[in-house]
C-alpha cells in the first residue's frame, strides 16, 4: 500500500495476524455470531523468584520454570526486617512532620487572613475566621 507523510512517499505493509475463529458462539441483536481470536501472540514474561507451598522456584523470560537449589534453609531468615522497622519507623516520623508543617501553613495562613479582615473591617468575615481558628485549637 503506497502511503504519503508529509511529501514523502513510502509503502506500507501492515502486519498479518492469523486470525481463527473459536468454537464459542454468541447472539448479537438476534442474530449469531463467532468469535475470533488472535492466534500465537507474544506475551513477554518476567523473570520471578516464587515459592509455592514451600518449595521454591524461578521462572524465566520464556516463562519456563526452573528448580532453585537452596543451600541452607534455616540461615535464610528474612533479612529485611531490622531495615523494613527502621523505614517504618523513618516514614512514620516523616508523616508527622509533614503533618506538623501542614499544621503550621493552615494556621499562618488563617492569621494572615485574620488580619487582613481585620484591616477591611469585615466583621462577619473575621467571626468566621475566629471560628475556624478554635476548630484548629
Amino acid at each position: 500500500m503506497k502511503l504519503c507523510y508529509r511529501g514523502v512517499e513510502y509503502d506500507y505493509t501492515p502486519p498479518v495476524l492469523e486470525v481463527s475463529e473459536s468454537e464459542v458462539l454468541g447472539q448479537y441483536r438476534g442474530r449469531s455470531l463467532h468469535f475470533s481470536y488472535v492466534k500465537h501472540v507474544p506475551f513477554p514474561q518476567t523473570e520471578a523468584n516464587l515459592k509455592y507451598r514451600g518449595a521454591d522456584y524461578h521462572t524465566n523470560r520464556q516463562g519456563e520454570v526452573e528448580a532453585v537449589v537452596s543451600v541452607n534453609q534455616e540461615s535464610q531468615e528474612p533479612q529485611f526486617k531490622p531495615v523494613f522497622d527502621s523505614m517504618a519507623t523513618a516514614r512514620r516520623h516523616l508523616l508527622q512532620q509533614s503533618a506538623q508543617v501542614h499544621q503550621d501553613n493552615m494556621r499562618r495562613s488563617l492569621e494572615r487572613r485574620l488580619q487582613v479582615a481585620q484591616a477591611k473591617g469585615d466583621n462577619r468575615l473575621v467571626s468566621q475566621l475566629e471560628d475556624e481558628m478554635h476548630q484548629y485549637a
